[in-house]
């Protein structure tokens, strides 16, 4: 492949348009590509790159950051390449994804990448072709058939990494495997070998997981059996055993019944205590139903004694309430009698109250006329309603009349302020027109020293990008490895907490144990207090209750039982949330290890420090050029701003002084007739409010005297009517309906008593009525009854002691069926994770050199060494060539103290016959064998790839300075490169070369930070 022509536009440092004619750069076979550090060589490269490609040179970079922040934000970025192949002359235009101002409005729109490819008929008409394609997939097809290389081979073998082969020549052995990784490019290996390993990893935590599993379900199943400690180890063994891939390997059938030569299979380990279990609970049924029929047979000889003693006693109590009733007769009679007198006064009630308010408005009426006429002016008290309501009408006139007086003075005061505003206005008129003219003549000064500054916040600007990505990756890492360090801490805290809570399962259930046989104990007491008169008894079906039991202090209820058994089912479910996040932190450990990238907390803390404080010195310098520009325009505009500023001052300082004068004389004009308007008061609102206060308090007095004699004729209406109702009802007078007079509630509460004494009455007498009280044997004596009843509360308690051991038995049965199901099923996927990761396992043991690795050779080492092997034999024709067969080189596996073997390498002279360590070469000797082994890479690539012939190649010579003698040596191999028409560009920082080679592409760097090109050739 041939290049023929680079063109772009608004690229990385490049601003403008630049262009590159590699035909006529070749005609000459050699030529330089130099310029200062992070001016824009690379960008060249990777414009050539972006162009084929739609990618950089450099794999992690993004093709966006291509585009040139120093260009007009109008401009689009583009690249155009020209290149001819065996396939034909073809001309690339490739444009990335950038971001443009709208069209309308503010803001910006982002353009999607593009491409166009054109097949060209001559290399003396690039503008017209054919063209091929405008969609990026058919493109991307198309370059690469055309060129025969894929991106990573084509940066490979179109950029010799000579500098790093020579890095490598002088490297020590543990930096040698890093730098042929990173010039073989083989970083692909090394991450599929850390994908495999993890993924090793990841399965063998699935088989621990899955183990862990079997032991928490066999430990459930013996504490739930309640096991000794030499049966529950002899499970627990059973249970390790039963769940390693040796044991798995060799059972048959069903997983669960995997077992070890020579023990006893766990599951028929765990049915004979099932079996034993379910014996037991058999046995303490029977028991329990024998104890129910016994005490029931009790119960009920108790029950009828009980009876016959409760009717006794209610006989007794009913004729002593008889007899009590009987004295109080006499005193319910004189309430009936008080309630009946009390019943005929109360029509009289609503005129007697009627009257009492009318005498008590007028009491008021007059009380507010004698206050009325204090108010006044005690010339105006002893004349009548008329002559009060003229004085007033007159004060109301005056105080019409003083209005236009009143809001002339309200606003006075405004115009007093705005004299003293203007006065002011006119001071800071003068001083600012002094300042701005001081300030003109200090601006040339100032702007100087902003242009100085702001040219060296570009130079500090330009290395952005860098630090930014430098950056991103410290803190990935050290983000990484911060919640690594967390993730492991969280793992170790939730094994220890799945096993606290299975320890805290077994405590709970015997809690529960303990609570039920409590209960069981003094469950008489919580019967008798369910027990209510008339409602059959649940125990023995009784209606009567005579002597109820009550429950003792500390008794356990129902609802502490509930309560026990419901923190016994948190506690499992506990259980099962805490073994499965202890299984998802396991997954996290082993994910973040990965994200670290190998590095503690520490070394990633320290590295992300390093790349934000360099990233904080650029970010700052950019932020300064974008205020350093705005600044200087401004300052640069700011004379003529200053200039009418003054000129405008000067007209504001006339115009403010004539207002002055002008607003002076009318406030002078209003003072006077405010204070005519006075007329001797503190104000004209003082004088008007003073008017309008006499006006209300005079109509006031005169509402007053007529509301007084409204009342007085209201009271003697309402005495007329109240004389006449207590006619009406047969009261003599006012005192006789008084000593009658009961308020309603007291007649309300009199009735209910009579009500009650009447129904109290009727009770009693139907209570002696009753058949049950006319049984002959009422008064029989019972003096056995606290015999049978000891006999019967015996009873009982063998009764609830069976019951409950069978409950519990009952209880213990069914958990433990529950616990033997989850051994079963732990085991079965304990077999299917064994399976699943068997492969994995392999695998990554295999890869990271364990296992059946015979080698005992990780893969990324292993890549790298068989293609350390194809360079060296490729490198050794090149060697031959530039050494006049002299040297070749040997590879080596000898070690050297503790170090990897594998990529040694050293120098056979063919004239002494002498095998010399690559560290005695001489610099000119360096730099040909380092160029055979960059030569060699891209020969391998190459042959890869079919054979494809590059007639444009890049040399990255990688000396900052050479001697004479060095210097020749290395222009003879140079030139050596240029055999079958090659062209060789040569990126090189020595100066010694330019006097060497003619052709060159200079980078040059602008007073604004941007590059430009200057192509001689």
């Amino acid at each position: 492949m041939q290049l023929h022509l680079l063109e772009m536009t608004a690229i990385g440092p490049y601003a403008g348009t630049e262009r590159i004619d590699f035909s006529r750069l070749g005609r000459a076979g050699l030529f330089l590509l130099e310029g200062p550090t992070g001016s824009g060589k690379s960008t060249i490269i990777d414009a050539i790159t972006f162009a084929l490609y739609g990618r950089l040179a450099q794999a992690s970079a993004d093709a966006e950051r291509i585009h040139s922040h120093h260009a007009d934000p109008r401009a689009v970025p583009v690249v155009t390449l020209v290149f001819e192949t065996q396939s034909g002359l073809y001309r690339v235009q490739r444009t990335p994804r950038f971001e443009r101002p709208k069209s309308r409005g503010t803001g910006t729109t982002v353009q999607q990448p593009s491409v166009k490819l054109w097949r060209l008929g001559s290399v003396d008409d690039l503008e017209h072709g054919e063209l091929l394609s405008t969609s990026i997939g058919d493109c991307d097809d198309e370059i690469t058939r055309a060129v025969g290389l894929t991106r990573d081979q084509f940066v490979q073998t179109v950029i010799l990494p000579q500098g790093e082969f020579a890095t490598f020549l002088r490297a020590r052995s543990e930096d040698k495997g890093k730098l042929l990784e990173k010039v073989f490019g083989t970083a692909f290996f090394r991450r599929v070998q850390d994908s495999l390993i993890e993924a090793g990893r990841a399965a063998q935590a699935r088989r621990q997981t899955a183990a862990d599993e079997i032991a928490m379900a066999v430990h459930a199943f013996a504490v739930s059996a309640n096991l000794d400690d030499e049966r529950r180890e002899r499970l627990s063994v059973l249970g390790r055993s039963v769940g390693s891939p040796a044991a798995m390997a060799g059972s048959a059938g069903s997983a669960a019944g995997a077992t070890v030569p020579g023990r006893p299979s766990l599951p028929d380990e765990l049915a004979e205590v099932l079996d034993e279990l379910r014996t037991r609970e058999r046995h303490a049924g029977k028991a329990s139903r024998e104890a129910i029929e016994t005490h029931r047979q009790m119960a009920d000889m108790v029950g009828d004694a009980r009876l016959r003693m409760q009717r006794r006693e209610r006989l007794r109590q009913l004729q002593q309430q008889e007899h009590d009733l009987g004295q109080q007769a006499v005193a319910f009679q004189s309430l009936r009698d008080e309630v009946a007198a009390a019943q005929q006064a109360r029509p009289v009630a609503g005129a007697v109250r009627t009257l009492a308010a009318s005498e008590a408005s007028l009491r008021k009426a007059e009380a507010t006329v004698t206050t009325a006429l204090a108010r006044l002016d005690p010339a105006l008290r002893d004349r009548g309603a008329p002559a009060l309501r003229e004085a007033a009408t007159a004060a109301r006139e005056v105080v019409g009349s003083l209005s236009a007086a009143t809001a002339l003075e309200t606003t006075l005061p405004q115009r007093q302020q705005e004299v003293s505003r203007l006065e002011r206005e006119v001071q800071a008129l003068t001083r600012s027109q002094a300042e701005t003219v001081d300030e003109l003549g200090a601006l040339p000064a100032v702007v100087a020293e902003h242009e100085a500054t702001l040219t060296e916040s570009r130079r500090r600007a330009a290395l952005l990008d860098d630090r930014t990505a430098d950056g991103e990756r410290a803190a990935a890492r050290l983000t990484a490895s911060v919640a690594l360090a967390e993730a492991r801490r969280r793992a170790d805290t939730l094994a220890s907490a799945a096993t606290d809570a299975l320890a805290a399962v077994a405590t709970g259930e015997r809690d529960l144990t303990a609570l039920r046989t409590a209960r069981l104990e003094g469950i008489a007491g919580e019967l008798g207090l369910a027990l209510v008169d008339g409602a059959p008894c649940p125990v023995c079906g009784s209606c009567e209750h005579p002597v109820p039991a009550r429950p003792t202090d500390g008794a356990v209820t129902a609802e502490v039982v509930e309560q026990q058994e419901q923190a016994v089912v948190r506690l499992r479910a506990a259980g099962d949330r805490a073994a499965t996040a202890l299984v998802e932190a396991r997954s996290e450990v082993a994910g973040l290890t990965v994200g670290a990238g190998g590095l503690d907390v520490d070394a990633a803390r320290a590295e992300a420090q390093a790349a934000a404080a360099a990233l904080a010195v650029s970010v700052q310098a950019a932020a300064d050029v974008e205020t350093g520009a705005a600044r200087l325009t401004a300052l640069r505009g700011r004379s003529d701003e200053l200039t009418a500023v003054a000129a405008d001052l000067g007209s504001r300082l006339a115009r403010t002084q004539q207002a002055l004068v002008d607003l002076r004389s009318r406030v002078d004009d209003e003072t006077a007739l405010v204070e005519q308007a006075r007329d001797g008061h503190p104000s004209v609102a003082d004088r008007r409010r003073r008017l309008g206060e006499s006006a209300r308090l005079l109509d006031a007095a005169v509402d007053a005297i007529a509301a007084r004699d409204t009342a007085a004729t209201a009271v003697a209406d309402d005495t007329a009517v109240r004389d006449a109702d207590l006619a009406q009802f047969g009261f003599t007078d006012l005192g006789a309906w008084l000593a009658a007079h009961r308020s309603s509630e007291w007649i309300s509460e009199a009735t209910a008593r009579i009500a009650d004494f009447e129904t109290a009455c009727t009770r009693v007498r139907a209570g002696l009525s009753g058949p049950e009280l006319a049984d002959v044997q009422l008064d029989a004596l019972f003096d056995d009854i606290e015999q049978m009843a000891a006999l019967e509360k015996a009873a009982k308690k063998e009764m609830e002691t069976a019951t409950h051991e069978h409950g519990s038995l009952r209880d213990q049965v069914a958990r433990t069926r529950r616990r033997l199901t989850a051994v079963i099923e732990a085991v079965d996927r304990n077999a299917e994770v064994l399976a699943e990761t068997a492969d994995a396992v392999r695998v990554g043991q295999l890869v990271a050199g364990g296992g059946e690795n015979q080698l005992r050779l990780d893969l990324a080492n292993y890549v790298l060494i068989r293609r350390f092997t194809e360079v060296l034999t490729a490198a050794n024709t090149e060697l031959a060539r530039f050494s006049g067969g002299r040297y070749s080189l040997e590879h080596t596996d000898a070690r050297k103290g503790n170090l990897k073997s594998g990529l040694g390498v050293r120098v056979h002279d063919m004239h002494t016959n002498q095998v010399r360590e690559v560290g005695t070469l001489s610099g000119g000797e360096t730099f040909y064998v380092s160029l055979s082994l960059a030569l060699a890479l891209a020969e391998v690539v190459r042959s890869e790839s079919g054979g494809v012939d590059l007639g444009t190649l890049f040399v990255d010579e990688g000396f900052g300075s050479l001697d004479p003698d060095v210097l020749d040596d290395v222009m003879h191999t140079l030139e050596g490169l240029r055999e079958g028409g090659r062209t060789v560009g040569i990126v090189s920082h020595v100066s010694e070369l330019k006097a060497r080679v003619a052709d060159r592409v200079e980078v040059l760097v602008r007073p604004d930070r941007t590059s430009t090109l200057r192509v001689t050739a």
